[in-house]
């Protein structure tokens, strides 16, 4: 969050924007793709009368990512740039993830890329300032999300990205083999031993075990707020839930036994719960709306730039999807629209979502038929504004 305040907040010359889907399997047409889009940027520099040097400089940066140095983007002339070695950069097109996000200021000479594990819509944008809606959508979407494996036959504990492969967590004092964890031959009973009476035993060792297994966990993710979803069956799906202590274990469950289900399938089943966690939380706050409409919530975007510019804005719901190219004032939010996007303009939207993360409301990316009929976004104010 402090990097994408740094970036909101920036000002002061020339800004351009690129964002392009990519595919970590097509490095050449990663490349492709985006010396296209930077011919687009350059024809907007030189549609909005940018000095030549300016247009110059961005021209080399963009003609470095690319592993060339361009004379000019506007014909298909290149000489290799002998003085710094090619290898990073094919390094660089060879490890994309489903997008990437290029950023570059005219003041500083700078140039910043962003891996994205979304896929943004292709685009060239020029402007006072950075277009950050897809990082938007990045930082406020979730992206990972733990998934505890447990049954008689062992425990593990998976950290899945988006568009990453799951990855096990290490947690100490919790062995593979629960057994051993317990300190027993095994967990299984066999015959009455003193207290412990064959299924009655089982259940008495089983619960002690899901509470090993739950201090453990509690312990590796001490101070995190991630999501966590249990992969197990019955019993031992209700026993752990029964001694769960770890706050961020969600309701829905990867039901059947993990023993047959490799780190890779757990983490394919995680995923769509995730989503679906994230959008019950637009409906949640959607619904919060409804009910606080229209003193102390709004789907007016002229209302929500005065409010968020005032700090006033709580949650915010956008459909960062949508373009309304137009300017925000600095002092008091007033929105000036336009009927073109063009480097003199920028979209109200994204900068009315990016006022809102900078006075640390929460906001959350919806589609378009998720918000209300015909509105781009849902705000809910702080007090009656």
């Amino acid at each position: 969050m402090q990097e994408f305040k740094a970036l909101a907040t920036a000002r002061g010359g020339v800004f351009v924007s690129l964002y392009l889907p990519t595919s970590p399997l097509h490095p050449e047409a990663n490349r492709i793709a985006f010396k296209d889009l930077a011919k687009d940027a350059i024809a907007q520099l030189r549609e909005a009368a940018v000095s030549e040097c300016v247009i110059e400089s961005f021209e080399r940066q963009f003609g470095v990512l690319s592993g060339r140095i361009q004379e000019s983007l506007d014909d298909n002339k290149y000489r290799l740039n002998g003085a710094d070695p090619l290898a990073p950069v094919e390094e660089f097109w060879k490890s994309q993830a489903h997008g990437l996000g290029v950023l570059v200021r005219s003041e500083t000479k700078s140039m910043q890329t962003y891996r994205l594990p979304i896929r943004p819509a292709p685009l060239a944008e020029v402007a006072d300032r950075f277009h950050l809606a897809p990082l938007i959508r990045t930082i406020t979407s979730p992206l990972e999300i733990f998934v505890l494996a447990v049954s008689a036959g062992g425990a593990r504990l998976l950290h899945v990205v988006v568009n990453m492969p799951p990855a096990r967590v290490p947690v100490p004092h919790l062995s593979d083999d629960p057994a051993e964890t317990l300190g027993r031959p095994s967990i299984h009973v066999g015959a009455p031993r003193r207290r412990l009476q064959n299924r009655e035993g089982e259940k008495i060792l089983e619960a002690q075990y899901a509470r090993t297994v739950d201090r453990a966990v509690r312990e590796a993710l001490a101070g995190r707020s991630t999501p966590m979803v249990l992969a197990a069956a019955e019993p031992m799906l209700g026993i752990f839930r029964a001694v769960n202590t770890y706050p961020h274990l969600i309701a829905e469950a990867i039901e059947g036994s993990p023993d047959h289900r490799s780190d890779a399938q757990l983490g394919d089943a995680a995923l769509p719960i995730l989503d679906r966690l994230y959008r019950n939380e637009v409906k949640d706050v959607l619904a919060l709306y409804d009910e606080l409409k229209p003193y102390r919530a709004t789907s007016d975007v002229s209302r929500t730039a005065h409010a968020a510019t005032a700090a006033a804005v709580d949650r915010l719901v956008v459909d960062l999807d949508r373009v309304i190219p137009g300017l925000v004032s600095d002092i008091d939010g007033s929105v000036t629209y336009s009927v073109s996007d063009d480097a003199e303009t920028y979209s109200v939207l994204d900068e009315v979502a990016r006022r809102a993360l900078c006075t640390d409301a929460q906001v959350l990316c919806a589609r378009r038929a998720e918000l209300p009929a015909g509105c781009a976004l849902a705000a809910i104010l702080r007090y009656p504004f």
